[in-house]
């Protein structure tokens, strides 16, 4: 039963290792294209296993649910237990709908966008103020945030260790290959058992170095996008803010009109 719920647990995890890779590698190739899209699997790779284990989780919940009630005429810890099932799947509906919710967070991006729409429009100076208060913000938080390291498959494997999401493959399939090969000293005939999950091992120790050398290849071709992104939101700030200095033509003929229809009409 043990080697049988850990091999459960390392199937799990090396999807999840799959999945870390290629989500990386897609979103990498996405934005070498020139295209500049928003990276948008990567972040949430862990977010449809782990939905689907809470699932799976709730389900095994309501089961044992229904045995203390029906099976081991135990009502009370049965409704304790439901309450605990029901305040779970409460908070956990909450705090999905609240990140669903939040606002996106201020990026290059958005102002290029919002500058790429008024272009060639009259702005005020104050909202081109604001926008470069918004830039300087940002700036801020770049230089806060660290570096991605240099790519070598050094880094990639210190890397690998900063993230738990990656190594518990590894220690899964290390308790696999240990439960394995006690079983194979007491049954010879399953010595296949042991080099599958020595192979196992060796495959999820692979995965979580490439996956963490695609991770950090995702965070380099991020920070270059960004760095794009701030060069083209700076030059189009700063035409708006030549545009926004230019005279409008004709202004002061009309000023001056206005103010003579007035003091006729005073007069």
């Amino acid at each position: 039963m043990p080697t049988a719920v850990t091999l459960a647990v390392w199937l799990i995890a090396f999807s999840l290792q799959l999945a870390d890779l290629g989500t990386a590698k897609f979103d990498s190739r996405r934005l070498a294209r020139g295209t500049r899209t928003l990276v948008r699997l990567h972040p949430v790779t862990w977010v449809v296993p782990l939905a689907a284990v809470s699932i799976v989780g709730f389900g095994l919940g309501i089961e044992y649910t229904q045995r203390l009630l029906f099976d081991d005429s135990r009502p009370l810890l049965a409704v304790i237990f439901a309450l605990i099932l029901v305040v779970a799947l409460v908070g956990g509906w909450l705090l999905v709908t609240s990140a669903a919710m939040t606002p996106a967070a201020d990026s290059y991006r958005a102002i290029r966008d919002e500058l790429v729409d008024l272009h060639g429009t009259r702005v005020q100076q104050v909202w081109l103020d604001q926008l470069r208060a918004r830039l300087e913000s940002l700036d801020e938080a770049m230089t806060r945030t660290l570096s991605p390291p240099t790519l070598t498959w050094r880094s990639a494997a210190r890397w690998t260790f900063r993230r738990p999401q990656r190594v518990l493959p590894v220690v899964a399939a290390v308790v696999v290959f240990v439960l394995a090969t006690i079983a194979a000293t007491r049954d010879p005939g399953l010595e296949w058992a042991a080099l599958a999950s020595g192979a196992a091992v060796l495959l999820s120790a692979a995965l979580s170095v490439l996956g963490a050398r695609a991770s950090l290849t995702l965070l380099a071709a991020v920070r270059q996008t960004q760095i794009v992104y701030r060069a083209e939101a700076d030059q189009l700030l700063i035409e708006a803010e030549k545009s926004s200095r230019k005279p409008v033509a004709g202004l002061g003929d009309r000023v001056t009109r206005a103010l003579q229809i007035l003091r006729e009409q005073q007069g």
